[in-house]
């Protein structure tokens, strides 16, 4: 009885050491798959377009700001925020004339029967 409680155990052990081996091979090949995909980083030295470049503000040519009453600015501002509201989608409305997108036609068989059917749960 001893010998095959020490068997069971050694299957036990050789079987979740399989196990965690495998694991970890799965994830050194994970690891080495994405390696071998992402692409290569250029070693030059111009900057990327997508890193900042700072810029003193005066070897910018940039015209001085124009001064601007509080009138014209909050018809300014107000012009723009009407320009941003026209430019974006609108919402869906649900009225009665607009026809809102449906789910497929199977869908619509199932939740039919299932409204229909007196049985609880699904049939």
């Amino acid at each position: 009885m001893i010998e095959t409680f020490k068997q069971g155990l050694l299957i036990t052990g050789i079987g979740m050491g399989l196990v965690f081996v495998m694991i970890f091979l799965l994830w050194g090949i994970m690891a080495l798959l994405v390696w071998l995909t992402n692409p290569r980083e250029k070693a030059s030295d111009e900057p990327d377009a997508d890193e900042a470049v700072e810029l003193e503000p005066a070897a910018l040519d940039v015209p001085a700001a124009q001064t601007v009453d509080d009138d014209e600015g909050q018809r300014l501002a107000a012009a723009l925020a009407v320009a941003y509201a026209l430019s974006s989608p609108s919402a869906q409305s649900f009225a009665p004339g607009v026809q809102t997108p449906q789910g497929s036609n199977w869908l619509s068989i199932g939740r039919a029967q299932q409204l229909l059917s007196n049985k609880r749960g699904r049939n």
